[in-house]
């Protein structure tokens, strides 16, 4: 892509995606022969950043072959939102419906619920890499919240992912370390029990750094659109911004209320689609506003 910030985006080619399901706007991230299948994209994103050279200014980035089908938005979008912006941004965030997220106080506390022990290995493992973490005080909301590694950054946003996910892969990679037998063991995962717990740790680290480092500036790409369950999407809007709303001024309050919302979230998102389907005022007007997102 020929722009004012260069920018070399890459689609991880995996061993069951045909190459012309890729976007030809973007490059091509071959790890087709599947060498290490346990650490899923990890692998080719790490060995890319470990033998290239890279551009210090450049925005550097490793998106799926579901890119296009999760986000609605195609190699030239994704360029555009990048050359409008601040060339003083680091990191560019591209994760879609972020509504399952939004609900929980920090994204562990969400892989808890879908991916039973990972709070508690986490925290052993960040204690292992000094840097402790209260997860009942952290806070993640729009601003940091990365999924599927949708993001895209600047290499020194990269080096400090890197260094952690190394320090992860070390661990991991020893087999007398107790620690790495449970980075190791299959979490659930969509009814399934085959994908370490290591990877669902690793989607969650540039969170955990932007959450921890200020120093680093990101900017989101309107996470709340979505293509189904729409009707989810209001309570999480509003548990995001007291999310924000607490992280900002720490006004006990807005955590209160959110704690509240996160515990009346099945009985309140009942009442929305029930509303949007009867045709309540002002319920599915806002419904239809808000589906409208993702054909923008």
């Amino acid at each position: 892509m020929s722009s004012m910030h260069a920018t070399h985006i890459f689609q991880i080619l995996n061993h069951y995606t045909p190459r012309e399901a890729l976007d030809p706007g973007f490059g091509v991230l071959d790890n087709s022969a599947n060498v290490r299948p346990d650490w899923y994209e990890y692998w080719p994103i790490r060995n890319f950043l470990q033998t290239e050279p890279l551009d210090e200014e450049a925005y550097y980035g490793f998106l799926s072959p579901k890119f296009e089908a999760k986000t609605n938005l195609t190699a030239a979008m994704v360029n555009d939102f990048i050359q409008a912006s601040d060339p003083a941004t680091d990191v560019f965030l591209f994760s879609p419906s972020i509504h399952n997220g939004s609900y929980f106080l920090n994204v562990f506390e969400h892989g808890e619920s879908d991916h039973p022990g990972l709070v508690q290995v986490s925290k052993r493992l960040f204690e292992r890499m000094g840097r402790p973490v209260d997860m009942d005080r952290l806070v993640t909301d729009s601003r940091t919240m990365v999924y599927s590694n949708y993001f895209i950054a600047k290499p020194r946003f990269w080096r400090a992912w890197l260094a952690i996910n190394e320090q992860m892969f070390v661990i991991a990679e020893s087999p007398e370390d107790a620690l790495g037998k449970e980075l190791r063991t299959p979490a659930p995962y969509r009814g399934r029990l085959d994908v370490p717990m290591k990877i669902f740790i690793m989607e969650r680290i540039a969170t955990f750094i932007l959450v921890t480092d200020s120093s680093f500036r990101a900017r989101a790409r309107d996470p709340f659109v979505a293509q189904r369950r729409v009707y989810k999407l209001p309570m999480a809007i509003v548990c995001d911004a007291l999310k924000i709303a607490y992280s900002t001024t720490g006004r006990g309050q807005y955590k209160d209320v959110f704690l509240m919302i996160q515990n009346l979230r099945k009985f309140l998102n009942m009442q929305v689609r029930l509303g949007g389907r009867l045709g309540w005022p002002p319920v599915r007007p806002t419904l239809r506003a808000l589906q409208a997102y993702w054909r923008r």
